[in-house]
């Protein structure tokens, strides 16, 4: 039976509730199947609280250690978590975009050496330390594993910077270079919600990723991977970069132009945030503040394509770095990969079934409040509960007029039979952004309608805005290889059970002449998690923001 140590699970990411930690086991447990090629997702409170407890244990300590029959054998096998992603997000995403989580159960102690581990490898972002605290963790927990069971429940995912073998290629596929490049999109529309206040219609003209790249630049937004400054020292105000704004736009990644595609992961590649960052063979070698060491680049373009450059590249232009040559191929090659396939097509429609903005969001939340006896926590557990529950006739019932044409139509989400709710959407879908005096118009038309809707209209389309807000905030990887073009001569669209082929064409160096490559590739989806609608308590600092941008 193998047995899992905490010394062979390696901190490799993380956000703003979870850590990542990747298998890299020594050469004695090489032979772990079940962990192998996988990564843990933790929530940092867990982490931190069984620290709290067990944080003088022995590093050798056996109570660390755990089998893969104790791992695998979780209870309640069908977590939350695991129902949203299969029964909400999987059917219109697609199937073979999102590989779902499977649930572990990890010894309280195992999980203090990680906590330990982490902390001591010095790979954490100082902007993120302070959320490793039990103090902040809990803040953000939705998690009790450790209070109630004395041992912490985690998911076991693929790794997404590694590729599962094509049955199509014959040779060994090790020996090639894999590349994968992790993106976040965000909303890739522009809101034309009726319910959108006066104060705030900036959003009607720019995207909020364009928006929130102002308010950041401005000072009005902090996010969690830039360091705060009221929490800096002297020294690290005067070392620390001004913030510069990215002119990365999601409408460009959304619109199906494969032009406009590369311009996006180009505009992403030069400004990378915390939304683009690059791998090489399972280690990370561009992001923010990292980049690849003198003469790995070209090492590294050399092995993908041998002597051989993109035309896209501009190879003649002599004033490009090594760095810039590869960062273009790869957002060349990674353009033609989402051009062909159906994700981003896919992501978009989940992501405008947000038809109220996150200023109606506010507005239905508190009349759903008001419907509850004035109670948050019984509106919330209501809608948590709502977020599970599809409507399993959807395919096979026609939508009503009201939703015909409309973004909802596809909404995994059963319409009530509530005749304010259905005036209400026939309004926001007449609306029109000018002249201003419609626009005030239809505004109170909408917020009168919203305080009149019922307890299961309001919470119809609240459901539609936590799903749409909760594909804004994925993450999705692009993984490939490049291989001889005699291996496969046809090419196909990823499938459930393999990652697509596509040709490349790409010009030698000598004589600019024209060869084939053949390229193996996955798109894989993660960090599917919906949204608690305790998130919508908090919502109004989040909106007001914008006010500071003139419309």
């Amino acid at each position: 039976m193998n047995q899992w140590s905490p010394s062979d699970w390696l901190y490799h990411a993380e956000g703003g509730k979870h850590a990542i930690f990747r298998y890299r086991p020594s050469a004695a447990n090489k032979s772990n199947c079940l962990a192998e090629e996988h990564v843990l997702r933790i929530p940092k409170h867990d982490l931190a609280s069984s620290y709290a407890v067990f944080g003088n244990a022995s590093a050798d300590d056996n109570a660390a250690l755990a089998t893969d029959h104790e791992v695998s054998n979780a209870p309640e096998q069908e977590t939350k978590s695991f129902l949203f992603q299969r029964n909400v997000v999987q059917p219109l995403l697609g199937q073979r975009y999102l590989d779902l989580p499977r649930s572990v159960v990890l010894p309280a102690v195992f999980c203090a050496q990680l906590y330990q581990q982490a902390i001591a490898s010095g790979n954490i972002p100082s902007s993120r330390l302070q959320s490793w605290t039990l103090e902040s963790s809990e803040k953000k927990s939705t998690s009790n594993n450790y209070a109630t069971n004395k041992c912490v429940k985690a998911a076991l995912l693929r790794d997404h910077t590694t590729l599962i073998k094509h049955p199509r290629f014959a040779d060994p596929m090790a020996k090639h270079n894999v590349i994968s490049v992790e993106i976040k999109p965000k909303a890739g529309y522009i809101t034309s919600s009726p319910l959108v206040p006066p104060k705030n219609r900036c959003k009607y003209n720019r995207t909020r990723y364009s928006l929130q790249q102002q308010l950041m630049q401005r000072g009005h937004v902090q996010k969690g991977w830039r360091r705060k400054i009221d929490q800096q020292d002297d020294s690290e105000i005067q070392n620390s970069k001004p913030f510069t704004p990215s002119n990365y736009s999601p409408l460009d990644l959304f619109s199906g132009n494969i032009s406009q595609i590369q311009t996006a992961l180009k505009d992403l590649s030069i400004h990378m945030q915390n939304n683009f960052r690059v791998f090489s063979n399972g280690t990370q070698i561009f992001g923010e503040d990292i980049s690849p060491l003198e003469g790995e680049s070209k090492d590294i373009l050399d092995n993908l394509v041998r002597q051989c450059r993109s035309s896209a590249c501009n190879k003649h232009d002599e004033n490009k770095s090594a760095d810039t040559v590869l960062l273009d191929f790869i957002c060349s090659v990674v353009s033609k990969m989402l051009q062909r396939e159906k994700l981003l097509r896919n992501l978009l429609s989940m992501q405008l079934l947000d038809v109220i903005d996150g200023d109606g969001a506010i507005r239905v939340y508190e009349r759903l409040v008001h419907l509850c006896d004035g109670s948050n926590s019984k509106a919330e557990e209501l809608l948590d509960e709502a977020m599970l529950l599809v409507d399993e006739e959807l395919t096979e019932q026609p939508k009503p007029p009201q939703l015909r044409g409309n973004n909802l139509a596809i909404s995994p989400f059963e319409l009530p039979n509530c005749s304010i709710l259905h005036k209400l959407i026939e309004e926001m879908d007449s609306f029109q952004s000018h002249p201003e005096n419609e626009m005030n118009s239809s505004h109170e038309v909408c917020i009168q309608l919203v305080d009149q809707l019922s307890q299961e209209g309001c919470i119809y389309l609240l459901q539609n805005w936590l799903l749409s807000l909760a594909m804004c905030d994925v993450s999705f990887f692009v993984t490939f290889q490049c291989l001889a073009d005699d291996q496969c001569t046809v090419e196909e669209c990823q499938s459930i059970d393999n990652g697509g082929i596509m040709h490349y064409d790409v010009e030698t160096e000598e004589e600019a002449l024209r060869t084939r490559t053949m390229i193996h590739y996955e798109v894989k989806v993660v960090d599917c998690d919906a949204k608690p609608a305790k998130k919508l308590r908090s919502r109004t600092k989040v909106e007001d923001v914008f006010q500071f941008l003139t419309s």
